[in-house]
């Protein structure tokens, strides 16, 4: 009866498993940057599927899959049902980039009552360089708006399929004696789930200026599992 109501206790755990779980707990593991897990009707495991760096070899990352599934729900899958697919262009150092504003341009269509902004970003690696314009109305506190645009218009070309990025809000508080300013960016994963970032930094001169320092703040932090690559100058 005590092994019988183990193994009914383990069903019951595998039941509760669902398939995001798992491609979550796979996204995690060294050098994995995206997984897909396939199921059949009654929910057993049929494909695995593993987008990786070659950081590490094929045969010790469906090792540690297998281990980590085993682990975490007593889960068991034939290595045979693994695949792992790897990606030469995206060298592990890429995947841990923090990007920095090296040139901040804006112009006022007074006539159109528009304001463009255009940034470029700095990456850590040389000749590393990113491009990104925003547009939107004149108007009072919103040069703050159309910068953090700039800066996920410059950002997408290195995003993994499937992601997206975009502005929620752009605010100012104030911290004591401080001015602070703060961009909230909802991030959306292949699946669309959605994933809220928080950047904040204090204010200096230049409202753009502020808010292209805090969109990076709230985007650094995450490029590793949000970037795919990173395009050189030339």
């Amino acid at each position: 009866m005590g092994a019988e109501g183990g193994k009914e206790k383990e069903k019951q755990v595998r039941q509760t498993v669902t398939v995001e779980e798992v491609e979550a707990l796979l996204s995690k593991l060294p050098g994995v940057l995206s997984s897909r897990v396939v199921v059949n009707d009654w929910g057993g495991v049929e494909e695995i599927h593993i987008l990786a760096t070659c950081e590490r070899h094929p045969k010790q990352i469906v090792r540690n899959v297998e281990s980590a599934l085993a682990a975490r729900w007593a889960l068991h899958v034939d290595h045979k049902k693994i695949s792992v697919a790897q990606l030469e262009e995206i060298p592990p150092s890429s995947l841990h980039q923090r990007f920095k504003l090296s040139q901040l341009e804006s112009y006022a269509h007074t006539a159109q009552r528009r304001l463009q902004i255009k940034v470029r970003l700095g990456g850590p690696g040389e000749g590393e360089e990113l491009e990104g314009l925003a547009e939107g109305p004149l108007t009072p506190g919103s040069a703050r708006r159309i910068a953090a645009e700039a800066v996920l218009t410059a950002l997408a070309p290195v995003l993994k399929p499937g992601v997206s990025l975009s502005v929620e809000n752009v605010g100012s508080f104030r911290l004591g004696p401080y001015e602070a300013v703060a961009v909230l960016v909802n991030v959306l994963d292949p699946r669309g789930r959605p994933e809220p970032l928080l950047g904040a930094v204090l204010a200096e001169d230049d409202p753009a200026y502020d808010a292209v320092r805090a969109t990076l703040d709230a985007l650094n932090r995450r490029l590793g599992i949000l970037a795919g690559r990173v395009p050189r100058k030339g």
